[in-house]
């Protein structure tokens, strides 16, 4: 049985999103695993702690500060979960100032669970080899490997170049992650939230998510050269063209967004319920609407399961889950 803490350097690193598709990796493997927070700042209301505990091996208490008693606290919550499982994976919170590599929450809980730290960074274009050797080196031994996440895929390359460096002085290097659509998209509910717009048609599911958008103007591809590139996809238009609408219909459209303040032709309506796409009217025009949709990053969250499957496909094509252990 083994306890791997998941770290990072600064917040905002994916942490979560990484706890959830190690665990998806290692239950595809065979093995059962827990996952669980159990230290926050937020306490019980963290909504990281929630999503482990409602997806991932049951519940465990969540205490507030770094002192001994939150850290015995939290040991001891870890360890009721370990005891139902092969593994436990446990995301320990970043301090308010500082890194936390070094915090006392992530010594605290390395010398009472005796567990080792998988420790994630979130790409930077001034990570060096020298940086992430620093930052670790209050780990010591207990440094199960670094994990360089959210790295633009043009500089994959580059960054596993500067994990090998790092690999020369002695720290264990696992992967570079590259972004990815899946991991930063929105669900239709999150959507018309962060827009503001009404249901014309609403969506089945509205936990339903979108990875791309796509703005139907006047385009000089054919409706299937422009619209069928993507799955997943939304696509931007003025409620009073239909044609634009119709030519996305007839692709892989999981929604579409109308501007100006209009409504679709019955035609349209009926179109779109027939093929279970929804339909968002907002109010504002199409370039606002593609302007707001371009600041909808802030929104996005790792709490839903397609994100925690995309992670594992992730990290399986490049870590090799037994070292990890």
């Amino acid at each position: 049985m083994a306890t791997l803490l998941i770290a990072s350097h600064a917040p905002g690193a994916g942490k979560t999103a990484i706890a959830a598709g190690l665990a998806r990796l290692f239950e595809r493997s065979g093995a059962s695993v827990s996952v669980c927070k159990p230290l926050s700042p937020a306490g019980s209301a963290d909504p990281d702690a929630g999503y482990f505990a409602d997806g991932f091996g049951g519940s465990a208490a969540v205490a507030e500060g770094d002192d001994a008693a939150a850290l015995d606290n939290a040991a001891d919550a870890v360890r009721s979960l370990s005891g139902n499982s092969d593994h436990t994976l446990v995301e320990v919170a970043n301090p308010v100032s500082g890194s936390g590599l070094a915090s006392p929450l992530t010594a605290g809980l390395v010398e009472r669970l005796s567990a080792r730290v998988i420790a994630v960074f979130r790409y930077d274009a001034q990570l060096s080899a020298v940086a992430v050797s620093g930052a670790v080196a209050p780990l010591g031994d207990a440094l199960a490997g670094v994990i360089v996440n959210q790295t633009p895929r043009y500089r994959v390359a580059e960054v596993g170049a500067m994990l090998t460096e790092a690999a020369t002085v002695g720290i264990t290097a696992m992967a570079a992650l590259p972004e990815d659509r899946a991991m930063l998209s929105l669900t239709m509910k999150q959507l018309a939230q962060q827009l503001g717009g009404q249901w014309e048609l609403e969506p089945s599911d509205g936990e339903d998510w979108i990875d791309r958008f796509l703005i139907g103007g006047n385009i000089m591809d054919s409706g299937t050269g422009y619209f069928g590139r993507y799955p997943h996809q939304a696509v931007i238009t003025r409620a009073e063209r239909p044609d634009i609408q119709m030519a996305s219909l007839m692709q892989d459209t999981r929604c579409l967004v109308l501007t100006g303040g209009g409504r679709p032709t019955e035609y349209i309506r009926v179109e779109a319920a027939k093929r279970d796409v929804p339909v968002l009217l907002v109010d504002g025009g199409t370039v606002a609407t593609a302007d707001a949709v371009g600041n909808l990053l802030g929104a996005v969250v790792p709490y839903h399961a397609h994100k925690a499957e995309r992670m594992a496909d992730l990290l399986a094509e490049r870590i090799d889950l037994a070292a990890v252990l």
